[in-house]
């Protein structure tokens, strides 16, 4: 179809393409038609003439001059515009918008005038005053095409369905024109109306029917609006014709991927990983497939073969801590806590990878390491709350109480109303016989969650110590009412009992269910043994605290409890080689060498 001139060649060809306009003689005053003319209006010509001569062979600077010399002349609409055009040439667009609006001040109903001076305010880039001139261009002219494209360019960026109405009309007026169509299709595809770009693509491949870019914007487009076969039948015909065209082999992988079809978009996509396709698109590819496999377990080998493949061109964070992902999903830990360690030693500025790989760690129990990375980790980011919280619950573990007190001190400051630091924190300070600090993080933990069982069983043994026994069976009670079977609660509560020769026969029933849970606990086998001394029953004591021992013989406060039945039943020879147990394993154990001192002595 044989296109509109006005639509294919740029926009000077429009201003500049025309025979120069000569001196219009429809601005004089006079009404005689044939009027002879003056001498100065013949000179006036011949100036133009030489300057339109001069604009042909090239010279607009002398062209230029020979104009002046005609306006100086005969001041004439004609010749401002033929001025306005030479300045613009040579880029200067003050003398060029001053001659423009002289032209129409002299015809004010010229659409050529007006069109040029329009031209002009768009290119010193006065959108506004362009507009309005285009739109008088429309007036004086309601088939001028060009005018009607221009305003609706000036419209696109900030109104775009203006510039849409527009662009319509001129199909309206012109027949579907290449130009306007793609500008449609463009504003359709920007503002969302994926069904109207669809159908003006259409229309646009009916006039270039082997157009891939069009082709490449209507398979986008069904895929958008859900009509992945569409989409998939032409991408496979494009394919065809452009075998190794690597937006088409992906089009056609995610229009599968919407229709669930994970292995037959794979077989797209590992065409892709093997291309020349860019890393960082290769990643984009295998996230979603990663991203898919949380919801889909049957998804995860295809996501994992996905990013092995990648990950033997690139070593990648990303890739590392996708792998990491599908690892855990997998329920292989070691291998997850392998690939979070490379991913967040190759982006040591990622603080989420180091909290992530810091929590797989601990929670692998993994203390020591854990230690050595969040200290890393820690002084990278100083004020992580999660690292913080990481390394002091790790510190705690190795027994390295002053320094778990300093990192769930600064987590705290971090993040005051978190459950698991206050607490940490609280436990922490009762380790270091704050007892008074330590309640005061577990009454604002308490506060937080009132029937958290962990927190009301810390302060209850923290009561324990201070000998308020009131709190402490007040506690252990509200416990047990929230959860009977609690088996940490049962154990602490019987030993609480046992220490102070009270309700045995309670303290026994309890450490009796936690010991039946727990038949290899050491620290519940210890309690029903001292129960059962403190009863009384010297043979069970002995049996149960030995049973202790075989589980956790390297345990001091065993040894001490196991040696104070056999001091109680006189076996004095056995009782002091287990306090010297004691003391051997832990040389500060309470009360011990005041033990052996006074056996001694007797």
């Amino acid at each position: 179809m044989k296109k509109t001139v006005f639509l294919i060649f740029p926009l000077l060809f429009i201003i500049f393409g025309c025979s120069a306009t000569g001196i219009k003689s429809d601005n004089k005053l006079s009404t005689e038609e044939n009027k002879p003319i003056s001498p100065n209006e013949k000179l006036a010509q011949d100036y133009f003439i030489k300057g339109a001569i001069l604009d042909l062979q090239g010279d607009y600077t002398a062209a230029i001059l020979e104009y002046l010399e005609a306006l100086k002349l005969d001041e004439q609409a004609g010749i401002h515009n033929s001025l306005s055009k030479d300045y613009i040439i040579i880029q200067k667009l003050a003398p060029a918008l001053e001659h423009a609006k002289a032209a129409v001040r002299l015809s004010p109903n010229d659409a050529e005038f007006n069109f040029m001076l329009g031209s002009i305010y768009k290119m010193a880039q006065i959108p506004d005053s362009a507009e309005i001139v285009f739109q008088k261009v429309i007036e004086i002219d309601s088939l001028n095409f060009p005018a009607y494209y221009q305003v609706a360019q000036l419209n696109e960026a900030k109104k775009p369905l203006k510039a849409l109405e527009i662009y319509n009309r001129l199909i309206d007026l012109s027949g579907p024109e290449w130009n306007v169509l793609i500008k449609i299709a463009e504003l359709n595809e920007r503002i969302g109306n994926v069904d109207n770009t669809v159908k003006t693509v259409e229309k646009l491949l009916e006039l270039d029917p082997s157009n891939l870019r069009l082709q490449k914007l209507l398979i986008e487009s069904f895929i958008k609006t859900g009509n992945n076969e569409k989409a998939i039948s032409l991408a496979s015909d494009a394919l065809n014709m452009f075998p190794d065209d690597l937006t088409l082999i992906e089009y056609k992988g995610n229009a599968k991927a919407n229709q669930n079809k994970w292995e037959e978009a794979a077989i797209e996509y590992q065409k892709l990983i093997h291309s020349e396709l860019p890393f960082e698109a290769k990643k984009r590819i295998a996230a979603g497939f990663v991203t898919e496999a949380a919801n889909d377990s049957s998804i995860i080998p295809i996501a994992k073969n996905l990013l092995l493949e990648i990950e033997k061109d690139s070593t990648d964070w990303q890739t590392n801590a996708f792998l990491g992902e599908i690892a855990l999903h997998e329920g292989n830990d070691s291998t997850a806590i392998s690939y979070f360690s490379n991913a967040a030693h190759l982006a040591p500025w990622n603080s989420q990878l180091w909290s992530r790989f810091g929590v797989l760690l601990f929670e692998a129990q993994k203390f020591e390491e854990t230690v050595v990375e969040m200290k890393t980790a820690v002084n990278n980011f100083p004020d992580d709350f999660v690292i913080n919280l990481i390394l002091g619950l790790s510190l705690s573990q190795q027994k390295d109480i002053d320094g778990a007190s300093r990192a769930l001190e600064h987590a705290v400051r971090l993040n005051p109303n978190d459950l698991t630091a206050l607490h940490a924190y609280g436990f922490t300070l009762n380790q270091q016989k704050r007892y008074d600090a330590a309640l005061t993080y577990l009454d604002r933990a308490l506060n937080l969650a009132p029937d958290n069982i962990q927190v009301i069983g810390t302060m209850g043994m923290i009561y324990d110590a201070q000998k308020d026994y009131v709190m402490t069976d007040s506690l252990y009670e509200r416990a047990l009412k929230i959860d009977s079977l609690d088996v940490l609660i049962s154990n602490n509560y019987a030993y609480s009992l046992s220490e102070r020769g009270i309700e045995l026969d309670k303290a026994l029933k309890l450490a009796e269910f936690a010991v039946k849970m727990q038949p290899k606990n050491s620290s519940y086998l210890d309690t029903i043994g001292w129960v059962h001394f403190k009863l009384g029953d010297y043979k069970k004591a002995i049996e149960f605290i030995e049973q202790a021992i075989v589980e956790d013989e390297g345990n001091a406060t065993l040894f001490d409890h196991l040696a104070d039945v056999y001091e109680k039943i006189n076996n004095k020879e056995k009782a002091i080689e287990l306090y010297k147990k004691a003391l051997s394993l832990d040389p500060e154990i309470p009360n011990v060498k005041e033990k052996l001192e006074k056996m001694s002595k007797a």
